[in-house]
């Protein structure tokens, strides 16, 4: 039962943050860094932002094992999927005709979109499952560098925003946001799931009390 409770929490983390990484390239600010290189992309070729985002993490299962010298993390290529889907099915179907024109109604949609990813990461973090290689290779810069997940998130984010606006993809004064923004946030809300953590290690302590 624990395991359920914690696949639907990690999914729904999955969810919340794709959701949020719709609403902050819906706003009109700007994408995220790591989006506007696949929003940019998706510009020249008929392929969608979702799925530049699959191709993407794969490469990046690859660097992953580079860094920490292990095997390949394939399995996190399953978080990468329903990430590129979801975030394709926000773009191009809910949120599709989502257009904001004032100033307010950017703002207030980005703001939206930026919590809720920071969330939406947060919570499914804090599952035993596996992770995005995106956020995996924070999780590991983290612990290599022993810098804090949000100055680690924050060089990351600057590096796929200059990066998208070299390829010219859409990056705005919310890319910029998002890059001094996302990571604090994600350290603000990583403490909030840390009942999401309790819930695994119980569940541990028990199977090995048996």
């Amino acid at each position: 039962m624990v395991y359920f409770v914690l696949a639907l929490i990690y999914t729904a983390g999955l969810l919340v943050s794709s959701l949020g990484l719709a609403l902050i390239i819906k706003s009109n600010l700007g994408a995220g860094p790591g989006d506007s290189i696949a929003v940019g992309l998706s510009y020249h070729t008929p392929v969608t932002v979702g799925t530049f985002m699959i191709i993407a993490f794969a490469i990046l299962v690859i660097v992953n094992a580079i860094v920490e010298k292990k095997r390949p993390q394939y399995e996190s290529l399953i978080p990468s999927i329903i990430r590129g889907r979801t975030l394709d099915i926000f773009l191009y179907g809910s949120l599709e005709n989502v257009n904001p024109e004032t100033w307010y109604m950017q703002a207030l949609i980005f703001a939206i979109g930026i919590l809720a990813t920071a969330v939406g990461i947060s919570f499914y973090l804090r599952t035993p499952f596996p992770r995005i290689p995106l956020d995996h290779f924070m999780m590991v810069m983290n612990t290599k560098t022993k810098q804090s997940k949000g100055v680690v998130r924050n060089l990351m984010e600057g590096a796929m925003a200059l990066t998208g606006y070299l390829l010219g993809g859409p990056v705005g004064v919310g890319t910029v946001l998002v890059v001094f923004l996302l990571g604090p946030l994600i350290q603000w809300s990583f403490p909030l799931a840390r009942p999401v953590a309790f819930l695994w290690t119980d569940a541990q302590k028990a199977r090995d009390a048996e």
